[in-house]
């Protein structure tokens, strides 16, 4: 019995100990992000969940919805990152497939960029 108890000790703490591995690299990875600010008009069509930068990277989430309206279906998800001098650093394009009417989907875009501060948004057409 003694040793079905130390058994069960060893097991809790291995996993009591992966856990808070996973927990303090998620805090790790997380904690330099800082939000970004909008500089353009977002459509309705359009809500961001995530927009924040680190030192050294960018990351911007959010949903699109088709209406009965509009079918962004072909089109591109359009996003600029731009410094505290307004200089656009980097643009990255996301075309829109297979969204059915009135469904919500998730995208995510990641910049490679450093001191982004600001950025855009908006659906064109095509890669410009």
């Amino acid at each position: 019995m003694s040793d079905l108890n130390k058994d069960f000790k060893i097991v809790l703490l291995v996993v009591a100990g992966f856990l808070l591995t996973g927990f303090l690299i998620f805090i790790g990875l997380n904690v330099n992000f800082k939000p970004i600010e909008l500089k353009s008009e977002l459509l309705s069509q359009l809500s961001i969940e995530k927009a924040e930068a680190s030192k050294s990277q960018a990351r911007v989430y959010g949903y699109i919805q088709n209406s009965s309206e509009i079918n962004f279906n072909g089109k591109f998800i359009r996003i600029s990152v731009f410094n505290t001098n307004n200089e656009n650093l980097e643009t990255k394009y996301l075309k829109i497939e297979n969204l059915e009417e009135n469904e919500k989907k998730l995208f995510k875009m990641w910049f490679n960029e450093k001191e982004v501060k600001s950025y855009t948004i908006d659906i064109v057409n095509s890669e410009e």
